[in-house]
């Protein structure tokens, strides 16, 4: 096993150090044949796949996939946890990602952020008197998603994936 380079990082609110490890990638590769030849491809097989994290990104992906009709298992390490996360959503992404208003905990009309080097933006002069910035708790918003992708299909796995193992021949089971 490799020796750990400790690197320090430089942060405004305290000393970190970040632990790196050198991880070599094998290229792999997947072989799809045609069952017919048209001007689409048609997969010869049944496509499986894992989505590993369960949080808004790998949600929707699962739910894509699942509703595509491919085998799509959703992997979460802790579904319960919450997350640190602000929570906030614009109004724009509602809509597109078809997050019913229910889930809304909070209307924010005035917020003032502050960064570390004292740059501020004021979001009560921004937005107009019908808007409001969407305040979601993540794990409600987490939640909400997963259970969507698994009425499209998806199977939820409670699981810490820690290493993948691809085929490594067509005679292995895909």
């Amino acid at each position: 096993m490799a020796a750990h380079k400790v690197t320090p990082v430089q942060h405004p609110f305290q000393n970190l150090t970040q632990s790196l490890k050198s991880k070599t990638f094998q290229p792999q590769t997947i072989k799809c044949i045609p069952a017919v030849r048209t001007s689409t491809i048609i997969i010869s097989s049944k496509l499986r796949v894992a989505v590993i994290g369960g949080g808004p990104a790998g949600s929707s992906a699962a739910e894509v996939l699942a509703s595509g009709g491919i085998e799509t298992y959703l992997f979460e390490r802790n579904p319960e946890a919450a997350k640190p996360c602000g929570g906030a959503i614009p109004l724009c992404m509602l809509d597109e990602f078809s997050i019913p208003s229910h889930l809304i905990d909070r209307k924010v009309t005035q917020m003032k952020i502050i960064s570390p080097s004292n740059l501020t933006v004021d979001f009560g002069k921004t937005l107009k008197p019908h808007e409001f910035i969407s305040m979601l708790r993540r794990e409600v918003l987490d939640n909400f998603l997963r259970l969507r992708a698994k009425e499209r299909g998806a199977t939820l796995i409670k699981a810490l994936v820690t290493n993948i193992e691809l085929p490594i021949s067509e005679n292995s089971p895909t």
